[in-house]
């Protein structure tokens, strides 16, 4: 029976080799003929177990379907091509590593070799994970056809991918070593490993150590100086020290060398030029992956599903922008709460509750109380932990980092990562406010392009993000700064505030910008009004208020006996007889003064909510109801007066 020691080493074990839930590899080592074969399920704590007792012998694919990795592998077994008696050097391995500090850790393998793992704290894609794994293997002098696990960077709908032996197979075989050559056992081996996880930040120095070049003593050299010049002050011993290990013969050793040629060839160009300080270029592809279209659409895409119906996308990038202190934030506070709720939103809806990550760069931290307030007492407590707030208050010297720079995008992605795991879904991200989240210059499309790029990168991770933004002086030119910040955006909604003298609501026209992947229908302004009560309805604009009355003015002068001419009425009521005309046409068509399928759909969010649970009606027509504080028979008679008379009766009867 398995003690909790035991238990605990299984669960860590798990843990590190985490890798694709599809299938893993498997042999029964009661069956001396069987290959390894592909289970196609997740692995689970018990094969785990079985393998380190030795029932089983396990592979684990590294990639997911989604293209991620959580580990990559470099393996050494170049003992396939020696020689009978050929020993693997792990000495000379272990010391390579340990001079360049790679976050390698070796393993014997089951054939004798060594593999080489990149442990990581979380899933990344493995493209990147393949992409760093060969940088770290040409610095180690291997050749360029070095089998990398993952060995795909993505895969296809029939594709399995590769798997890879794992070590401690029945306990202490295929061990771990530590820098000094020392064989780990089983729990001090997986704690040795478990602790020395790495980071995208921490290997992405290590890119550096391969510039493209061909495996080649002096390339390769070079390539090692620029990066100590770049880490270390003695980098020029280094430089030497590099030599001495990684080149045989060390360069100015060989029967041809000048003598000096470490110092003629790399010494003297790195010690005049930082090389570090330009960005590497990485080799470009050598060709283009294209489909035929019938091919195409056999491709594991998916289509991408609304989280705010007729408005956001799964993995999309949006803006909501518009003059200071004018609503941009309160607008976002309500659509976010009706989003983690699985609420409706003004004219959206939310097919199911989604969690929320609001990063606030400017907001006194007892405001986002106060503003919660209200819609947690209209509509209770969200779910535990669909929205989590990032204040700038609460964080490190109080600031948040920088979004244009790779630290402060990675702590972002991590506590998204985080709130992930805690609710089994991909938080939407709201960025309040783009100028008190960056420094980036705003008209340069060069010092935007970060930025711009990460919220890319989310996309590609599955995230949606909506980033809250200012106009520039002139606020009919859009948003403040280059043009390119809507580039790779879907919808872009600026906020205008509709100032009216007396009111208790806070009222915005919210027009579109942009929207890619909406319909025309779905874009059309429209005016949104908030109580401070937790409730949002649609309102009308002050033109169509002041359109209203004009109306029923005219409708008043249509009823004399005598009634005058357009440009009679135009005159008296100050406007163009084409507006006159206009109003005529639509006091004709809706002679009850409302359209019963039209945009004027002023009714709460509150009232939605209540009363979407019973009666169709309200989802089936748009109807105005002029009051958030209507019984439930005052309701009734605002639906009907503006339902089909033979509708409303066989209405009413179902309600």
């Amino acid at each position: 029976m398995q003690n909790k020691a035991q238990a605990e080493i299984a669960k860590l074990f798990q843990k590190i080799f985490a890798g694709g839930d599809h299938c893993f590899g498997v042999h029964d080592s009661s069956n001396t003929t069987q290959e390894y074969d592909y289970r196609y399920r997740a692995p689970t704590l018990k094969d785990f177990t079985d393998h380190l007792e030795g029932r089983i012998s396990m592979g684990i694919v590294p990639i997911t379907r989604t293209g991620l990795a959580k580990f990559g592998v470099i393996d050494f077994d170049d003992h396939h091509n020696k020689p009978e008696g050929y020993k693997f050097n792990y000495d000379l391995l272990l010391k390579k590593i340990k001079f360049l500090n790679l976050p390698l850790k070796v393993f014997k393998s089951k054939g004798g070799g060594a593999h080489g793992y990149l442990f990581l704290d979380k899933f990344y894609k493995a493209v990147d994970v393949r992409h760093i794994l060969k940088k770290m293997a040409y610095a180690l002098g291997e050749p360029s056809d070095i089998e990398i696990f993952p060995k795909q960077e993505q895969l296809g709908s029939d594709d399995k991918g590769n798997f890879i032996n794992l070590p401690y197979k029945g306990g202490n075989s295929r061990v771990l070593l530590n820098l000094e050559g020392k064989e780990l056992p089983m729990s001090e081996g997986l704690l040795y490993a478990s602790d020395r996880v790495t980071n995208e930040s921490d290997w992405s120095k290590f890119k550096l150590l391969d510039q493209g070049k061909g495996q080649h003593r002096n390339e390769r050299t070079f390539a090692y100086a620029v990066f100590a010049k770049k880490h270390y002050e003695d980098w020029e011993q280094l430089v030497k020290d590099y030599n001495q290990l990684f080149n045989d013969p060390p360069l100015g050793k060989a029967p041809k060398d000048h003598p000096d040629r470490l110092e003629k060839t790399i010494l003297s160009s790195v010690r005049k030029k930082d090389y570090h300080d330009t960005e590497l270029e990485e080799a470009p592809p050598k060709e283009l992956v294209g489909h035929d279209i019938s091919e195409y659409r056999r491709l594991d895409i998916k289509q991408p599903k609304f989280i705010t119906e007729r408005l956001y996308k799964e993995r999309s990038i949006n803006f909501t922008f518009g003059e200071k202190g004018k609503g941009k934030t309160e607008y976002c506070l309500g659509l976010a709460n009706a989003m983690v709720r699985g609420l409706p939103f003004l004219h959206y809806k939310h097919p199911i509750a989604n969690p929320v990550l609001f990063v606030d760069g400017e907001m006194d931290p007892y405001d986002i109380i106060e503003r919660d307030n209200p819609y947690r007492e209209t509509f209770g407590i969200p779910p535990k932990d669909f929205l989590h707030i990032i204040n700038w208050h609460f964080q490190k010297d109080q600031k948040i980092p920088d979004i244009r720079e790779k630290a402060g995008q990675d702590l972002i992605l991590q506590y998204l990562q985080k709130q992930e795991l805690l609710t089994g879904k991909k938080p939407f991200l709201f960025l309040d406010n783009l100028r008190s989240l960056s420094n980036y210059i705003e008209n340069d499309s060069d010092s935007w392009r970060p930025i711009g790029l990460w919220l890319r990168d989310l996309r590609g991770h599955g995230y949606s993000s909506n980033v809250v933004d200012h106009t520039g002086k002139s606020k009919e030119l859009g948003m403040r700064g280059t043009s390119s910040k809507s580039d790779w955006a879907n919808v872009c909604m600026q906020v205008i505030p509709e100032v009216e003298q007396g009111s208790r609501l806070m009222k915005m026209k919210i027009h579109f910008d942009k929207a890619r992947g909406l319909k025309p229908d779905e874009t059309s302004d429209y005016v949104a009004q908030y109580d401070f009560q937790g409730n949002w309805s649609i309102g009308k604009s002050i033109k169509d208020q002041e359109d209203e009355e004009y109306k029923e003015k005219i409708k008043v002068i249509l009823q004399k006996k005598v009634v005058p001419t357009q440009k009679k009425i135009a005159d008296e009521l100050g406007i163009s007889v084409g507006k006159v005309n206009k109003f005529i046409k639509e006091i004709k068509k809706y002679p009850t003064g409302a359209d019963p399928l039209g945009s004027a759909t002023v009714i709460s969010f509150q009232f939605f909510y209540i009363y979407s649970k019973h009666h169709s009606l309200l989802i089936e027509h748009i109807f105005v109801v002029p009051s958030t504080s209507y019984d439930e028979f005052e309701l009734l008679t605002a639906v009907l007066s503006y339902c089909k008379a033979e509708e409303a009766s066989e209405q009413y009867n179902k309600l």
